[in-house]
């Protein structure tokens, strides 16, 4: 599975979620500037406009949801670089307004994706940026990520994750 193909399951999670009234979640378009031969009308150049905010945006049970797909085809690691500066800033300042900000990370050799929040990403980037470890090992992402299995009619059943943890929370306030 390629990072493009990664990103089409999640589109066709999206959809589901969003025929079942699960979620409103889309992915963002990247802003491109493409120049054609005046000639030929074949594509001479193309290149992003701008960077992009994050991957995928929308609403679930009326919270404002963005997140970030990564694919890696390392087998022991998720190399930090992959992550941008300004999609870090983005989901930080999304989850102080009161956002769910998380990433989705496939690993496409081993066939697994896993649910890490804001926060733990921060703890590594904030480590990497003070000269620290340049990457997040797999198996401190398989001890402390969620993997994403299929449910309800998707193959990557994201949300389940999201409402378990609501779940949690609310049997916390009410026992």
């Amino acid at each position: 599975m390629s990072g493009q193909s990664f990103e089409s399951l999640i589109e066709k999670a999206c959809e589901v979620y969003k025929f079942t009234g699960r979620a409103l979640i889309h992915k963002i378009p990247t802003p491109w500037i493409v120049s054609y031969d005046k000639y030929s009308r074949r594509v001479k150049n193309a290149k992003p406009k701008e960077k992009s905010s994050v991957d995928f945006e929308g609403v679930w049970h009326g919270r404002s949801v963005a997140f970030e797909a990564k694919s890696t085809r390392e087998r022991t690691r998720l190399d930090l670089r992959n992550i941008q500066l300004h999609q870090m800033d983005y989901l930080k300042r999304h989850l102080d307004q009161g956002g769910i900000s998380f990433f989705l990370v496939e690993f496409a050799k081993m066939g697994e994706v896993y649910y890490l929040t804001f926060e733990q990403v921060q703890e590594w980037w904030a480590a990497m940026r003070s000269g620290g470890r340049k990457s997040i090992p797999y198996s401190w992402i398989q001890m402390n990520g969620e993997l994403v299995l299929p449910g309800r009619g998707v193959i990557l059943d994201f949300l389940k994750i999201l409402e378990t943890e609501r779940d949690r929370r609310i049997e916390k306030r009410t026992s």
